[in-house]
């Protein structure tokens, strides 16, 4: 059964098939036929299309996939892993993407199934460009490694290449960041609160997806397994330092979100007690002048300033001294 939203209306497998002589690619609907084996070529399909249910069923039995990993593949809630056995190795991990409409970021689950016959069965919810470098450089690389290496090469460039926009996405969230902060930096006001509250809560996601990476990279990196040859591992090696990069960067990620929304709150509130004390100290001005206007305005008979001439105008250069007088004093502590 699949776990997981509905990312693309067909299910589609992307087939490559390659050595340093042979290049051979093509596209259908359908489950490839199973191929004979053949050491001297590599072959990789990509299917694309999770919900096709019954599809990737046969395709387990075709390819005698375990009934727990079949699962694994089609629960996209499942958490990054890796499993390690004689005649296979099973990669679980999130392909992060920023949606451009909305700079929210999108994680699909990816995996990866390596075969002992030159064979990797790549899985994905949806279609992505992420793996448009590695196929670039399968045609255009005849002479190069990733054609003169086995399938567990491949592997190491499927993996290098999401670890790879990892480091783009951090580097579009340390973009965000900064914008953010150079605007807080000028004016809290044009900021919402729901941009930085998503912006965390994104940050935060983003960490929890790839920290298990770091098992998967640690565990390829030691390279105990048939299916990977000796002149792969220290491939891998170079895997699990650019996991720590991206793990290091990510943590900073965190702590900066926090802090910016640490700041901003702080930024508000500083905001608000300045209205507060202007708005205290007006207060304070009138409180006497209230006082003296409410005693003159009290109906008693015998009230000898009732009578003078002069009353009047006294009472508002009163109010005027008064008014001044503590609006000199605030000033002068800086209260206003």
């Amino acid at each position: 059964m699949h776990f997981g939203a509905k990312r693309s209306e067909e299910f589609s497998v992307e087939t490559t098939i390659y050595n340093t002589g042979v290049l051979e690619e093509s596209a259908s609907h359908e489950i490839p036929a199973l191929s004979a084996d053949h050491r001297d070529t590599v072959t990789w399909h990509h299917f694309s299309g999770l919900h096709a249910v019954e599809k990737i069923s046969a395709l387990g039995k075709q390819y005698q996939i375990p009934s727990l990993t079949l699962e694994d593949i089609l629960n996209t809630a499942a958490r990054p892993k890796i499993e390690k056995r004689d005649d296979s190795i099973f990669v679980v991990a999130k392909l992060i993407a920023i949606t451009p409409e909305s700079g929210s970021i999108d994680a699909q689950q990816l995996s990866i199934y390596l075969l002992p016959n030159q064979t990797v069965l790549t899985f994905l919810e949806g279609p992505t460009h992420v793996f448009d470098p590695v196929r670039e450089r399968i045609r255009t690389g005849s002479g190069g490694r990733i054609r003169k290496l086995g399938a567990d090469y491949l592997v190491w460039a499927i993996l290098d290449a999401v670890i790879d926009h990892y480091l783009y996405v951090i580097d579009r969230f340390e973009e965000t960041l900064g914008q953010l902060e150079d605007q807080l930096e000028e004016n809290t006001v044009e900021i919402e609160s729901a941009q930085i509250y998503s912006l965390k809560r994104d940050v935060g996601r983003f960490f929890r997806s790839i920290r298990p990476v770091r098992e998967i990279a640690s565990s390829t990196r030691r390279g105990n397994s048939p299916l990977l040859e000796e002149e792969t591992k220290p491939y891998f090696a170079d895997l699990n330092d650019h996991v720590l990069e991206v793990i290091e960067s990510s943590e900073d990620l965190k702590e900066r979100a926090s802090s910016l929304r640490e700041f901003y709150l702080s930024k508000v509130s500083n905001r608000m007690n300045e209205v507060m004390k202007v708005l205290t100290c007006f207060s304070t001005i009138f409180l006497p002048l209230t006082f003296i206007a409410g005693i003159y305005g009290m109906n008693f008979e015998h009230m000898p300033e009732l009578g003078w001439k002069w009353a009047y105008p006294l009472l508002w250069s009163l109010f005027l001294v008064v008014a001044a007088g503590m609006f000199w004093l605030f000033r002068k502590k800086n209260w206003l």
